[in-house]
């Protein structure tokens, strides 16, 4: 009979520790309910990545998802609480995208890829309040109307005002600096290019030698092997 109850209580002391177990579980769960999203970018902002990055080039760096509160902040000589409010409007706020300057990240401007949720109220009145203070802060905000597809001309028009666009030149458009090849010879007298000949009187007659390219204003000349005086 003892055997019974002692079984019955180590069953009831497993049940227990089971539950306690599975609550623990439940609650780690509940603590970190995360999973990663597919990408950071949506397939519009993605198209309008690519025709942005094509229409820059290398003039800029371009950020995305950026923080307000990383762009602009409430001015100094605030009071502490309106300091507060003023942060608190824009602390939970993100920009699509945001213009740099390549050399010291200082903030070219910023720009919202507007699609069909900016016609809500809501979105109208944040999109309201940030040019505003956008306006405020001195930095320009480019709104894009969303489309399928963005040209990169168009973009440039677009972002004219704060970037200059003239053609840039690449390090590999420029020709390569002239490399004189293994048997070319310049003259010590002028330095310009040596040319071969063949003497054709006097003692060196038909003896190659080199003479300036600018002979008769230049009359320096050597031989293959030694120097020889012109004839």
């Amino acid at each position: 009979m003892i055997w019974i109850v002692v079984a019955f209580l180590l069953i009831i002391a497993a049940v227990i520790i089971l539950i306690k177990l599975l609550q623990k579980q439940q609650v780690i769960t509940l603590d970190y309910p995360y999973q990663p999203l597919e990408a950071l970018f949506t397939s519009g902002e993605q198209a309008f990545l690519i025709a942005l990055e094509q229409a820059i080039g290398e003039r800029a760096k371009i950020f995305g998802k950026i923080r307000v509160a990383d762009i602009i902040t409430p001015k100094k000589g605030l009071s502490r609480s309106d300091w507060q409010k003023a942060f608190n409007k824009i602390s939970s706020k993100h920009l699509d995208f945001v213009v740099c300057d390549r050399h010291n990240l200082s903030i070219i401007c910023a720009i919202e890829l507007d699609d069909k949720s900016h016609q809500q109220k809501k979105r109208q009145d944040r999109d309201k309040f940030l040019n505003q203070a956008f306006e405020s802060a001195g930095l320009p905000l480019v709104r894009v109307a969303a489309q399928s597809s963005y040209g990169a001309n168009t973009i440039q028009h677009l972002l004219s005002p704060y970037i200059d666009f003239k053609p840039l030149v690449s390090p590999a458009s420029k020709a390569p600096p002239k490399v004189a090849a293994a048997n070319e010879k310049f003259c010590p007298e002028c330095g310009s290019p040596m040319v071969m000949r063949v003497a054709k009187r006097g003692h060196n007659a038909g003896r190659s030698f080199w003479g300036c390219s600018t002979y008769p204003k230049c009359k320096h000349v050597q031989g293959i092997d030694r120097d020889v005086s012109a004839e």
